[in-house]
């Protein structure tokens, strides 16, 4: 694909730049260079891509001319400018220009500091007002969503306010200490045991199968009536839940869901506890023990990766399937609580709120504003917020209520929401804050602000050490799961849901377990340091019994998760094989070489390509069967405009082209059928005629080869991770990128890439080890400083 903005670069570049009639004053190739590769199409009224060279400025301070030196020089120094059909500069040449861009930039930002002012992204919000509070409480959904730069959420130049979100964060600042509030129960415990069938209303029995010890459910439906009815919560609170469940009909576990709300009335929020073996043999009783939210919550218990059958109350009994046996259920609560709580004790300390005083309001908030600002609060800083619970008690208002208006003014002021980071090296404090924020995505713990009163998190082993200690801490669940979250899209896994008419199979277990998959992945990478290679190539992979059928590999079974061993014919191994990868690079009903083509350019291979330009429709597959994806592509690379870019783009999705939307191996494409005649379903073998008539068919095969723009070729997917290992740091300088932007909320620079470098220098004696990366990245001057 043609992109005339890019191929001017080059073109800028080498120019003797004019701007307000001042020229560069730095060494510049010989005047007929520049006329022999630049002044010919960049020049007049009909200037190429409508840029004149006389355009751009020598001012580093304007942004926009910034960036688009920076654009320069990455285009440069990667080759892609000039163009391969055009001669070639030489190596001293290219060097004059880049060191002098360098040079600029690197002024600038000495100046004026790399990183922005940066505000707390809504994920970010939410933990901090939970660890702030000690309180459970959901205030996500409150704010708006966090625009992104370069695929990620925290980074400051894209993270704007505005006076709506700033009404949405004096709501969110109610919410927080209402829940912080909330009164326990005074209700004594009582234990209760259920027949789950007496629950069930009666046009949700087909599929169920009563029997003198339990009642069998021998169907999966995400909107299935199995909730405990005879149950509900006689007050919020603390409740013990006791399931007698066995596998009926089947030799292996089968898995059920738990879910905890309100399932009569529509629009509750529910919660989803997890998943749970049901064993062949005996009952065996699973114990749980949740918090209710509201009055009249209950209990809902439903199988799960069963066929979706059809079955008359006659037929159960010869019915060969496999069930999900429920035994009894049986409720003990809601349980003794103490009080006060620790987040009323977090937001009252030990004041009595009925009598407290003005003098109460200013030590409470003397005792949160250094946590809350996350660094210490002068005299000065307090002021304004004790005269705001001053003016409200002055006109009335009770301790509680005029408390809060100085609790909230905290919550809404920009020194809680943003992490302030004044130019050059950061103090102690804002490296406990960057630290934090990067690993647990929340504020820094007491340990943390302690080392920074002393300061002492200048030191590298104390840093060392510190990072250990996160990495460890249960904490550390948000690291993964927000920066796979965002570097691998996976925060995308709900946007699309597969046809069921082509991928009958999956149900929401098996996307569950393709998303906990790859979290695993990355904690056992990161646990064992193992080398960055692993994210294209494994000989591991982290597999409940769901996925495991999913990916055709034998004798794993159950709900937990394990470290299996792969082997060549099973096609799998590193993150770009995951299921959750694939899913979130196609959409519901089929697969696009481009769509994951750029995302493997981008995500994993470090070599991003700009964006289409406008008017260029995109490329449908045929989901008929009659042309391939292939077939409608060679037709678009013909297009002189498009085919600079699908060269970059189309081996790479080609690649991965034998995996289907949901992240199954094929080879063949589904197609859609009319005609059941010619349906395939072998999945479920006899237990085929009680299905529903969801049915597709095979269409034309599957061919994942291409060639690279260098004349590297593949044939598959093995051969294809061969080629991008031949140059593994490669892949670890990408991996390190995404680290730096995740941990440092701003894109990688130019004047980045020395001290990038010089963290791969170092990683390489760990065969770039993840958890190297993660040390040396906080270790780095882009960490430390603003």
């Amino acid at each position: 694909m043609f992109f005339p903005r890019m191929n001017v670069l080059f073109a800028i570049i080498f120019f003797p730049l004019i701007s307000n009639g001042t020229s560069i004053a730095a060494p510049l190739p010989p005047q007929n260079f520049l006329d022999q590769h630049c002044v010919k199409c960049h020049s007049g009224e009909k200037a190429r891509g409508d840029f004149r060279v006389s355009d751009l400025s020598q001012d580093f301070s304007n942004k926009k001319n910034r960036v688009l030196w920076e654009k320069v020089h990455q285009q440069v120094t990667t080759g892609e400018m000039p163009p391969k059909t055009k001669p070639r500069p030489t190596t001293k040449e290219i060097q004059t220009l880049t060191d002098w861009v360098a040079a600029q930039s690197s002024d600038f930002y000495s100046k004026e500091g790399r990183v922005v002012l940066r505000r707390l992204n809504r994920v970010e919000y939410e933990n901090t007002v939970r660890d702030l509070f000690s309180v459970n409480v959901s205030v996500k959904e409150m704010l708006p969503e966090d625009a992104n730069s370069q695929g990620f959420d925290n980074v400051g130049a894209a993270l704007n306010i505005s006076p709506v979100l700033m009404e949405r964060y004096l709501e969110a600042a109610d919410t927080v200490i209402n829940a912080a509030l909330l009164p326990v129960h005074k209700l004594e415990s009582k234990t209760e045991r259920f027949d789950l069938y007496d629950s069930l209303p009666s046009w949700f029995l087909a599929g169920v199968y009563k029997r003198d010890d339990g009642v069998v459910l021998f169907r999966s439906s995400g909107d299935s009536a199995t909730d405990l009815r005879k149950f509900k919560a006689p007050a919020p609170g603390r409740y013990r839940f006791r399931i007698s469940a066995s596998a009926h009909n089947s030799e292996t576990p089968l898995p059920m869901a738990v879910i905890l709300g309100n399932f009569v009335v529509s629009g509750n929020i529910t919660r989803h506890l997890g998943y749970f073996n049901a064993h062949p043999g005996e009952p065996r009783v699973i114990e749980i023990e949740e918090r209710l939210a509201a009055k009249n919550d209950t209990i809902k218990i439903t199988p799960v990766s069963l066929p979706f059958v059809y079955l008359k109350h006659e037929t159960m009994p010869n019915y060969p399937g496999p069930g999900l046996k429920i035994h009894w259920v049986e409720v003990e609560g809601p349980l003794p609580e103490p009080w006060p709580t620790e987040s009323h004790r977090k937001v009252f300390g030990d004041v009595d709120p009925k009598a407290g005083t003005l003098a109460d309001a200013e030590k409470l908030l003397r005792n949160l504003l250094p946590r809350a600002f996350r660094r210490p609060v002068d005299d000065e800083e307090l002021k304004p917020f004790v005269s705001l619970v001053s003016k409200g008690l002055g006109m009335g208002l009770s301790f509680e209520a005029a408390l809060r208006t100085g609790y909230k003014a905290v919550l809404s002021s920009p020194k809680f929401l943003f992490l302030r980071e004044p130019a050059g090296k950061l103090s102690d404090h804002a490296i406990a804050s960057r630290l934090s924020y990067f690993l647990w995505s929340t504020m820094p713990d007491d340990i943390l602000i302690g080392l920074a009163n002393n300061g002492k998190l200048h030191d590298p082993d104390v840093l060392h050490s510190q990072v250990e200690r996160m990495l460890k801490h249960p904490k550390a669940r948000a690291f993964t799961e927000n920066f796979t979250g965002q570097w691998l899209g996976l925060r995308e896994i709900n946007a699309t849901t597969p046809d069921k008419s082509l991928y009958p199979e999956f149900e929401e277990f098996l996307q569950w377990s393709s998303l906990r998959e790859t979290h695993l992945f990355f904690d056992e990478i990161l646990r064992e340091n193992l080398g960055a290679r692993n994210f294209i190539d494994s000989d591991f992979a982290m597999l409940n019994g769901r996925l495991a059928r999913h990916y055709n590999i034998p004798d794993v079974h159950g709900v937990e998760f394990r470290k299996v061993a792969l082997k060549p014919e099973y096609h799998r191994g590193g993150v770009i094989t995951h299921a959750s990868v694939l899913k979130v690079t196609a959409n519901g009903t089929n697969t696009s070489p481009v769509v994951r083509g750029v995302w493997m350019l981008d995500r994993i291979m470090g070599k991003p390509v700009p964006p289409p330009p406008p008017n260029v429709p995109a490329i449908e597959p045929d989901i008929r069967g009659a042309v391939t994806i292939r077939e409608q592509l060679a037709k678009h690379r013909q297009t002189e405009n498009c085919a600079s870019c699908h060269t970059r783009i189309d081996p790479p999705g080609f690649a991965l082209e034998n995996y289907d939307v949901i992240g199954g191996w094929r080879e063949k494409y589904r197609v859609v059928v009319s005609d059941r005649k010619f349906a395939v379903n072998n999945r479920f073998g006899p237990l085929a005629k009680y299905l529903a008539a969801y049915q597709y068919g095979l269409g034309l095969p599957v061919d994942s080869g291409d060639t690279f723009p260098d004349g590297s070729k593949f044939k598959n997917i093995e051969e294809f991770k061969k080629i991008l290992l031949s140059d593994p740091e490669q892949i670890a300088r990408s991996i390190t990128e995404k680290l730096i932007v995740y941990s440092s909320g701003h894109p990688v620079g130019f004047n980045d890439q020395k001290t990038i470098n010089a963290i791969l220098t170092d990683a390489k004696k760990s065969d770039f080890g993840l958890r190297t990366l993660v040390h040396a990245v906080v270790a780095s001057d882009i960490f430390l400083n603003k």
